[in-house]
């Protein structure tokens, strides 16, 4: 644990660093100035359509396994922003879970189908775009695995737990097992709609391509002209920087992994951190008030 919080503090100042490097501070001010507000609000409006669309991607989903309103799904799924930004990532997901209601697995089983086939989405792009061979391939393997051959990997976690319990320790792969059930049962229910799968895998791609057109967008507001291959490049850059990077919400590593894919000016810096702002930071804020509302007792029913 501590080796991974000195990971991610090396890796936050090694960011901090890298942007701090890419600013000139006296081009920074006629920068601001000269920013586009047409562009940004454009960038805006993508955002919080970015953020209705991943939150009715979960709810169609969830809803194919329980009963569920949009509503506190996408209460939940805000909150998920807050979350992320004081827990790490994973924890982050897996609390928010708990907010939606009803069965913790059946609708962590829904959030778990929706982002595998957007990995599936940026993994593909990835190999067709940038050659990320053999990693991108066997990422991408592993999940379109887990979609044909879900039984199989059912089947054999029951053996495990099985063995767990021929050694004597039943408690444990007991529960695990219980756990493991109602997660796979909520997945094959997911699976078997296709209506809800084609949703999904369309929904899921929508919102890689309106992140991507976000950053186009805002380097637009700054006078950057970043083409859609670039873009998509800094984005999958973002993504991959702010997961091994392992900081909350992924800051400065996400600026980090963006400059990557777009170069390094003022311009490019202080669009970085827009865009993210736009898309991510924001909802951070807006995401506590939501999460500590719902805390208090401030919300409906999780039935629709």
């Amino acid at each position: 644990m501590k080796k991974k919080r000195l990971f991610s503090l090396i890796a936050f100042l090694i960011s901090l660093a890298y942007l701090y490097k890419s600013i000139d501070l006296k081009e920074l001010p006629s920068a601001i100035s000269e920013a586009n507000y047409f562009y940004l609000t454009v960038a805006f409006l993508l955002s919080i359509l970015t953020v209705l669309l991943g939150a009715l991607r979960w709810y169609l989903v969830m809803r194919m396994v329980q009963n569920t309103s949009f509503r506190r799904t996408l209460q939940a799924f805000i909150s998920g922003y807050y979350l992320m930004a004081v827990l790490p990532p994973t924890l982050g997901h897996i609390t928010k879970v708990k907010l939606v209601g009803g069965d913790y697995f059946l609708a962590l089983s829904s959030l778990a189908f929706g982002i595998a086939i957007e990995i599936i989405i940026v993994l593909s792009f990835a190999l067709i775009l940038f050659g990320f061979t053999k990693l991108g391939l066997f990422g991408l393997g592993i999940i379109i695995l887990a979609f044909v051959y879900d039984k199989i990997f059912h089947r054999a976690a029951l053996i495990v737990f099985k063995l767990w319990e021929n050694l004597g320790l039943k408690k444990v792969p007991n529960l695990l097992k219980n756990w493991w059930q109602r997660l796979y049962l909520g997945w094959k229910k997911a699976k078997e709609s296709k209506l809800t799968f084609v949703s999904t895998f369309l929904i899921s791609f929508a919102v890689i391509i309106l992140q991507v057109f976000g950053l186009v967008f805002v380097g637009k507001a700054f006078l950057l002209d970043i083409p859609i291959k670039k873009a998509f490049y800094a984005f999958i850059m973002s993504v991959v920087f702010a997961s091994l990077s392992g900081i909350p919400s992924g800051v400065g590593a996400n600026e980090f992994g963006i400059l990557v894919g777009i170069g390094s000016s003022t311009k490019a810096a202080l669009t970085a951190f827009i865009y993210k702002f736009i898309f991510q930071y924001q909802y951070s804020i807006i995401g506590a008030f939501v999460f500590y509302k719902l805390l208090s007792g401030g919300n409906e029913s999780s039935s629709s």
